[in-house]
């Protein structure tokens, strides 16, 4: 069999990837800060989002979201408020600098998202979604 399908996922993500960095730059932003953004715009009326909602929503690692929060933190996109319960757990707020982006950036997404499905098809929309979450699950079950 050849092994193709790991590079086809792997180019297929850089591109994406790279879409999502060029648009961001436009905003000011860097990719992962625009997809934080667009996550806790979506989310913040039905729940408390916390550092432990962004690790696992993009599965990176607890440095990586700590490293990437403290930079939003810096640059007036989020604000992290101390539970009055828990001082140790800090919700994930967007400033309003962050809100007048969200809008323009779920738009940027929802384009994204719909062209990806133009192009698989709509009839296979929902096959590849899962295929796609059933390789993500495969592997990281192997994960540490």
């Amino acid at each position: 069999m050849d092994r193709i399908f790991g590079i086809l996922i792997k180019q297929a993500n850089n591109d994406i990837v790279r879409d999502a960095d060029k648009y961001a730059q436009t905003l000011g932003l860097t990719g992962m800060q625009m997809s934080i953004i667009d996550y806790v715009s979506r989310m913040e009326n039905s729940e408390n989002i916390f550092q432990k909602n962004i690790e696992k929503e993009f599965n990176i690692r607890r440095a990586s979201a700590t490293s990437a929060l403290k930079l939003m933190e810096k640059n007036d996109l989020i604000v992290r408020v101390p539970m009055a319960n828990d001082a140790r757990l800090k919700r994930i707020i967007l400033t309003p600098k962050s809100h007048q982006v969200s809008k323009r950036i779920h738009k940027y997404f929802s384009d994204t998202e719909r062209k990806i499905a133009e192009t698989v098809g709509d009839k296979n929309v929902q096959i590849v979604k899962e295929s796609l979450a059933n390789i993500s699950r495969s592997f990281a079950d192997k994960k540490e």
